[in-house]
């Protein structure tokens, strides 16, 4: 028994010592600096994911509690100059747990919407592997969803493995994983019934030569918009609904030959202002700007494939890629694409990307305003007016956030269209249930700072008079003795 108490005494020592301090300060100041030098070589997200949130750091931060709350716990019973030291100990012990609150329950992410768009779905840092089954051509059935972090947990170590159909005969596991990568796409020509047409067209005036593809992959018309005119690709009817030029191409039973309809911007009615058949290799003259649209290639079903180069280093246009094996045979999906698969009775598709987070209310982007530079096309200002129901109409700028409901707005950034025109707005959305926890931290440190302050300049002042009182004592004493 005593043994045990002397073990206990030895741990408790070693615990609130000074010798445990200075690692766990140390060790701080090394992952510190681990995580400074990553996000600096990386990116920000790699250095959270790989340092700041590494089961080191955790575990460092916990020690620091031990060593806080044990220092504390050696001095009592507490004594009123003691009231400073626990002040701040005590907060940086709750700094801590506010923090770790907001990275348990928190969220971090981006709101992105086009201009009249209504959206809830905040997209976090967090990514996830979804696996749908293809019930028609217009629906499908969600069969497989898993949060995964492949920059933590690389496939290679730690493979994916999904297994579906009947008997389980069909099986999805992801093997490799690029945390950077440049990707190429190309259009190939596809006899799939589930791809859409593709067509590759220029657009040309004195001032304007462009080439570009648009694919129709879904029941929902490919617009490509190019500021106050766009170009769409349909399969059925379109329904302009005015406010921009519009040239829209359909396929039609010769792959060779596509219908077109005109639509003016100020058309009240609807319908088209010209309309025809034009082939392949064709011009079409909408009669906006000189502007002349010229189909140079055309496949009634088309196929977009990309191709994933693995990079060194993230750069501004590098993303993740994922790779995929199914049934034998190897694809790379790219962060925030979709993946087809083919079974002998069966279409899957699997999505790679980030976790979308709802948020609970509507928000609509009603107008995105911009100020730039005289004489240049540099932003100086631009601010989203969205509308939120039962809230109305608010404004988000660059310094002026929104609150509500719990989250806070911040106006990051926008897109804009190859006319250099904005098109959608992007949000910083934070919602924060720690701040209070961190607030009332470090308001602890602060008060318990002042105090430690205090309370020695007070015991200096006591020590100084108790020795003052003890040498007049003693003199008094001395003196009687000479008597």
């Amino acid at each position: 028994m005593k043994m045990l108490e002397k073990v206990a005494e030895k741990i408790f020592r070693f615990l609130c010592s000074l010798k445990l301090a200075v690692i766990v300060i140390v060790s701080l100041g090394t992952i510190a600096a681990i995580g400074t030098v990553m996000e600096s070589k990386y990116d920000m997200i790699t250095a959270q994911k790989l340092v700041y949130h590494s089961p080191y750091m955790y575990f460092v931060m916990i020690l620091l509690c031990v060593n806080l709350i044990a220092v504390a716990v050696d001095r009592l019973p507490w004594k009123k100059r003691h009231t400073g030291f626990v002040i701040v100990h005590a907060g940086i012990v709750i700094l801590i747990v506010g923090s770790y609150v907001t990275r348990k329950v928190g969220v971090d992410g981006t709101l992105s919407f086009d201009i009249g768009e209504t959206s809830r779905n905040v997209q976090t840092n967090e990514t996830d592997l979804i696996v749908y089954k293809l019930k028609d051509l217009e629906s499908s059935e969600k069969i497989f969803s898993q949060d995964v972090d492949f920059l933590v947990n690389n496939p290679k170590k730690k493979p994916v493995k999904i297994l579906f159909g009947a008997g389980e005969s069909d099986q999805i596991e992801v093997i490799d994983y690029m945390p950077y990568a440049k990707r190429d796409f190309t259009i190939q020509e596809s006899n799939l019934m589930t791809d859409g047409p593709a067509l590759r067209f220029q657009l040309q005036n004195p001032f304007v030569n462009m080439i570009e593809w648009i694919v129709q992959s879904g029941s929902q018309p490919a617009k490509l918009d190019l500021g106050p005119a766009q170009v769409v690709l349909a399969r059925e009817n379109y329904e302009s609904l005015g406010g921009k030029n519009e040239i829209v191409l359909y396929p039609t039973q010769n792959k060779n030959t596509l219908r077109y309809q005109i639509f003016d911007k100020d058309s009240k009615d609807g319908k088209p202002i010209k309309s025809g058949m034009v082939p392949v290799g064709g011009v079409i003259e909408p009669g906006w700007m000189g502007l002349t649209v010229r189909a140079i290639q055309f496949y009634p079903k088309g196929k977009v494939e990309y191709k994933y180069t693995k990079l060194d280093y993230p750069n501004a246009t590098s993303t993740a890629a994922a790779q995929i094996k199914f049934n034998g045979q190897a694809y790379w999906l790219g962060m925030n694409t979709a993946l087809q698969l083919f079974s002998k009775d069966t279409v899957y598709f699997v999505t790679y990307g980030n976790k979308r987070l709802d948020i609970g209310f509507n928000m609509t982007l009603d107008r995105f305003e911009m100020e730039k530079y005289e004489g240049t096309q540099m932003a100086k200002t631009y601010k989203s007016v969205v509308n939120i129901p039962n809230v109305g109409q608010k404004e988000i700028s660059m310094n002026e956030p929104l609150k509500h409901n719990g989250y806070t707005f911040y106006q990051s950034s926008f897109q804009e269209n190859k006319m250099g025109e904005p098109t959608a707005s992007i949000l910083s959305v934070n919602y924060d249930p720690g701040r209070w926890i961190k607030y009332f931290g470090s308001l602890c440190i602060v008060l318990g700072s002042i105090m430690l302050f205090y309370f020695k300049k007070f015991g200096t002042k006591q020590s100084s008079q108790e020795k003052f009182m003890k040498m007049d004592q003693q003199s008094f004493i001395e003196g009687e003795v000479e008597k």
